[in-house]
């Protein structure tokens, strides 16, 4: 059966996602099939950004699943399709005492940029300031699958950095807008 649907991935130039027994739990290698034989087949894989990053060829006995059609794929297949590159060296983070990320929100607020902003290291909400003042901050989260997660608040004091114009950034803000396009019944503050 693994064989049949890597064959109709190879005939529909579907993009699919698997695991090996050499991957860890929670890993997916994402392409296109370029070719398949008997016992192996080739994949121009991709990366978390729609990049293509050569190709690669895996024992077909070696694969334990398949994913294909997932939310995951149909966005990078949007942005292969869509034939956009991200720009690598476009990122801007800066890491500082809160009060001086301030300076930092009317030039985001006017740009409408999509901004990660950090609460911690691993701890952040996405999206584009709606408002400010000195102690607070609203901001028209998006999540990292580009869709409208209402408005929050927070105070200003709790950021710790923000960084924006980078590939993770890039990819929600490309995806966002694809969504908004079709989706007009997005209600902004």
């Amino acid at each position: 059966m693994i064989l049949t649907l890597l064959k109709n991935a190879l005939s529909a130039k579907a993009l699919i996602g698997f695991r090996t027994k050499d991957l860890e739990w929670g890993e997916t290698i994402i392409g296109y099939i370029t070719e398949i034989n008997q016992d192996d087949f080739t994949v121009n894989e991709i990366d978390e950004f729609g990049m293509f990053i050569g190709k690669t060829t895996f024992n077909i006995e070696d694969v334990l699943h398949i994913e294909y059609n997932d939310i995951y794929q149909k966005e990078l297949e949007f942005i292969v399709k869509k034939g956009v590159s991200l720009t690598i060296d476009n990122r801007i983070t800066i890491w500082n005492d809160s009060y001086k990320l301030n300076t930092h929100f009317q030039y985001l607020k006017e740009k409408q940029i999509l901004t990660t902003f950090f609460l911690s290291e691993d701890d952040y909400v996405i999206g584009f300031v709606h408002d400010f003042n000195q102690e607070c901050i609203i901001i028209n989260a998006v999540t990292k699958d580009g869709m409208f997660d209402g408005f929050s608040c927070y105070k200003t004091t709790n950021f710790i950095g923000i960084r924006y114009n980078g590939l993770f950034e890039q990819k929600i803000k490309l995806l966002f807008d694809n969504i908004n396009i079709k989706d007009k019944s997005i209600i902004y503050l």
